[in-house]
């Protein structure tokens, strides 16, 4: 019962993520492009850290190593409502805090100001 319900959670984040990425427009989509890391693994390894849903988590060793190779104040820039319905820019940003990388503080993400 515990791999089902962890199948769907995965699920749901994909669609979710999906719905997202279709809802950009061509322009945003192409810069979104521009920003270094591999979205795809950003999402798998990091996903259930930054859901809206649930208590704040101590990232693993992979999600950093992901997040450490994003360009996250690129990726900040791209943050629209939509992405944040599903996801908790808070939540984002201490991830990307945890794991060493440096945001300078009172710049935006999403509509998040880093304190």
């Amino acid at each position: 019962m515990a791999i089902l319900g962890m199948r769907f959670t995965a699920l749901t984040v994909v669609l979710a993520m999906a719905c997202v990425f279709t809802s950009f427009q061509n322009d945003n989509l192409m810069a979104y492009g521009q920003c270094e890391g591999d979205i795809t693994s950003i999402i798998s390894q990091c996903a259930k850290y930054v859901r809206k849903a649930g208590p704040k988590m101590r990232p693993s060793k992979d999600c950093c190593g992901v997040a450490r190779n994003a360009d996250i104040p690129c990726l900040c820039k791209y943050l629209t409502k939509d992405i944040e319905q599903y996801i908790s820019v808070e939540k984002a940003v201490y991830i990307a805090q945890t794991c060493g990388v440096a945001l300078q503080h009172g710049s935006k993400c999403g509509s998040y100001t880093i304190p």
